[in-house]
């Protein structure tokens, strides 16, 4: 049994891990995050009924608070923006999918952190804390932090994302040429659709655009992603999520002939634009150190998994340390999550292909495609019900 764990990142990944070891009476381990807190500019984030499934062992049946909003629906709009047209629209039900009928939600990314933080102390989570260095002594591990002070623990946990300190190699980052667009837009109401359950995906050329409702303000979030032809190469320091991109820019980018489409862009008002990052291999342990998250496995964000994976990743770690999995925990969790992990990366990266197509032999093929998956329960189960239905807190997962 270890002695004391440490964990390294206060985002998704690191208080989920806390606050399931925490929930199993485990209760020697210590957050250190390094901003003084998550909490931001309010975003979306979709929590698909894997995560659902996860976080309702911490507070059964949370999702019936109304800060969490239920999706039914996935609209696919496969054409170009100019040349859409309603006919060509496919809506995929997503309610008979799971077994369990745990639902598909989106929130605020600020409204998750919340409900994650609630049940930790503050002798459990620190936060201006930032590291700057580990070294190893035999089987315990010395972590130093930016303020001079320094923590010992037997198992490290790094859950600080893509650009983790704590990994040392950061040459394994890969800048993709995709850019991120994303905002908010409050109390938005349509005048052409009433449709708040649906998480609408628009497609075009080389980019492509998710809107959806985070709550029942009608908040409506929007995420676009670009192909650029621009070779910059970017790093941690380059990356500012608190600038706001030129509104008109995004608009002329995303431009559209569809009234409910060019209605949400002509009301937005916001953007902030980042470049996206991968890791160019996956990385889940090192001796007694373990990595889970982004700071393990990030990649392109096209399949609504990053939280997902995120908190997966802390409940399977999680449940070997209590059942006092010491020696080669490394070793064991990799084999419990690299086969999903790769999977579901595999899945993004074919979802780059087919979001991002131009041939317009091909996006009829893609529409056909789509279309088969709506019609056919079968062959819907078989594109999402491995992923919705996963469960780690399944038994027989772990014997």
């Amino acid at each position: 049994m270890f002695k004391k764990i440490i964990i390294i990142g206060g985002g998704i990944a690191g208080l989920a891990l806390a606050n399931f070891l925490k929930k199993s009476n485990f209760n020697n381990f210590k957050l250190y995050e390094k901003l003084e807190k998550k909490i931001s500019r309010t975003t979306g984030i979709q929590l698909t009924p894997n995560a659902v499934r996860i976080l309702d062992f911490l507070d059964s049946k949370f999702f019936l608070n109304n800060l969490f909003h239920k999706i039914n629906y996935l609209s696919i709009n496969p054409a170009n923006f100019k040349n859409f047209s309603s006919k060509l629209e496919v809506r995929i039900n997503l309610q008979n999918i799971v077994s369990d009928k745990m639902p598909y939600l989106t929130c605020d990314r600020n409204i998750l952190l919340k409900f994650l933080e609630k049940d930790l102390s503050q002798k459990e989570i620190l936060y201006n804390k930032q590291v700057i260095g580990t070294t190893k002594d035999h089987n315990i591990i010395r972590v130093k932090f930016s303020d001079g002070s320094e923590d010992y623990c037997d198992l490290l946990i790094s859950a600080d994302g893509m650009f983790s300190k704590s990994r040392l190699d950061n040459n394994i980052i890969k800048n993709t040429n995709f850019y991120a667009y994303r905002g908010i837009i409050k109390n938005f109401y349509s005048k052409y659709s009433l449709e708040n359950d649906a998480i609408r995906l628009w497609l075009s050329g080389n980019k492509h655009l998710v809107t959806y409702f985070i709550n029942n303000h009608n908040d409506l979030s929007f995420t676009g992603v670009s192909k650029s032809a621009d070779k910059t190469i970017y790093s941690s320091e380059d990356v500012n999520y608190s600038i706001p991109f030129p509104a008109d820019q995004f608009r002329s980018l995303f431009s559209s002939e569809n009234k409910i489409l060019r209605e949400t862009l002509d009301t937005l008002h916001e953007v902030y634009r980042w470049p996206i990052f991968s890791l160019k291999k996956r990385v889940f342990y090192r001796d007694n150190q373990i990595f889970i998250g982004d700071s393990s496995h990030g990649t392109v964000p096209f399949q609504a998994q990053g939280a997902a994976l995120a908190i997966e990743d802390a409940y399977v770690l999680h449940e070997q340390i209590i059942k006092q999995v010491s020696n080669n925990l490394g070793v064991f969790y990799f084999n419990k999550r690299n086969s999903r992990v790769r999977k579901i990366i595999l899945r993004s990266h074919l979802n780059v292909f087919l979001f991002h197509l131009k041939n317009p032999f091909l996006i009829i093929l893609r529409s056909i495609f789509f279309k088969i998956i709506a019609k056919f329960f079968l062959v819907k189960k078989l594109m999402f019900g491995w992923i919705f239905n996963y469960n780690p807190r399944s038994s027989s997962y772990f014997f």
